[in-house]
């Protein structure tokens, strides 16, 4: 089973990523911005982070970031979320280091296949 960090500051998308994370059998984490998940991501070892680019203070795409750059968070993928389709917005998020960019909202069959191709090499999956 692996670990999955949800940062958002909407609680309604964290309910819902946090549902069908878990229907699809990984245990979920909750930060509301960025430095509740730093405090989380120094707590316990965690594979994976769905990350919302704003969020008040710090935004999503510089705790990726720094996320990427931090030695002990080597092997960490992120998916950053936005709720914008532009061109800035995927400038951005290839520039934050993370390893999908995805527009909200975000479908459960989306996360599904997301969580397969990010989680499948962690947990020995073909």
């Amino acid at each position: 089973m692996s670990t999955v960090l949800v940062v958002d500051d909407d609680s309604e998308v964290r309910l819902v990523l946090r549902e069908y994370i878990e229907m699809a059998g990984h245990r979920v984490l909750e930060a509301t911005d960025a430095s509740s998940a730093r405090r989380a991501l120094a707590q316990e070892p965690v594979n994976l982070v769905f990350l919302d680019v704003l969020m008040p203070g710090e935004s999503g795409a510089a705790l990726c970031h720094s996320i990427k750059d931090d030695p002990e968070c080597q092997g960490i993928k992120v998916v950053l979320l936005t709720g914008y389709d532009g061109e800035s917005a995927w400038r951005e998020g290839l520039r934050s280091g993370a390893d999908i960019f995805a527009v909200k909202p975000i479908t459960r069959e989306r996360i599904h296949v997301l969580l397969q191709e990010l989680l499948a090499p962690i947990e020995g999956q073909p």
